[in-house]
């Protein structure tokens, strides 16, 4: 079993994945996967404060596997091994733990999920680089040309997309103001990068976090973008959990 939610922020949010609360978690088992969509957050300072927090999902009966935000240690994320996984590259943190790197496709219990992490952080006035921020929170242009590339050899078709972020004519992109002038010439407009793929691509459904909230956005070609939070969302019966989203 698949199930997928949004951002957990290490301790702070981490309680919806523990399985006093997400009790079907305690029937899981190594064949199943909890795949979360940005701002994990469990690798941020590289030492004890990660080790408790990774030990402990190490430990749970599922593989774990998550995507980047803007709220990752991008400098200490880069310094774990790349492997080969389930036919994409991944940072392997733990032996159950996965990153899923940008512009992939992962064969997952025989569905096609394509991942692109990274999203603008809001606050970045307030935040100091190789602290709390890391330009690397959005692509850069051979991360774009790659996940395009990628995206080419599949025939630009996949069963799923797995973003942080949402792409530019999603309407939650607009929430705040972005400045790729902080940048730099190398990095590529994560938004832009995401309308890219969300045109050219034949997709079932979208998934996104960033935004704090459990909602539902239909593009111009009337797919589903949920962009999730609180909720932790069992894949193989989306059709009835979508229900309880909001519409925007």
């Amino acid at each position: 079993m698949i199930y997928i939610t949004g951002d957990i922020h290490r301790e702070q949010d981490i309680h919806k994945i523990n399985p006093r609360e997400f009790t079907v978690g305690n029937s899981l088992t190594e064949n199943d996967y909890v795949i979360i969509c940005g701002d994990f957050g469990c690798v941020w300072d590289g030492s004890t404060g990660d080790n408790f927090w990774l030990k402990w999902l190490d430990s749970l009966p599922w593989n774990t596997l998550f995507i980047d935000g803007n709220h990752e240690n991008f400098d200490v994320l880069n310094t774990y091994p790349v492997e080969e996984y389930k036919g994409g590259k991944v940072h392997r943190i733990r032996s159950k733990v996965f990153h899923l790197m940008r512009g992939e496709v992962f064969n997952i219990d025989g569905y096609k999920f394509f991942t692109m992490g990274g999203g603008f952080s809001h606050d970045v006035n307030y935040r100091t680089e190789h602290k709390n921020w890391w330009k690397d929170e959005i692509c850069t242009i051979e991360e774009a040309k790659h996940a395009f590339a990628t995206l080419e050899k599949n025939n630009w078709e996949v069963d799923y997309i797995l973003s942080h972020d949402t792409y530019s004519s999603h309407p939650l992109t607009h929430k705040y103001e972005t400045d790729m002038a902080l940048y730099g010439d190398d990095y590529y407009d994560l938004h832009d990068c995401l309308e890219t793929v969300e045109k050219k691509t034949d997709y079932k459904m979208w998934f996104s976090g960033h935004y704090h909230d459990d909602m539902i956005h239909y593009s111009d070609s009337d797919k589903p973008c949920l962009t999730l939070f609180d909720k932790v969302l069992l894949l193989d019966n989306i059709d009835e959990e979508i229900k309880s989203l909001a519409k925007i």
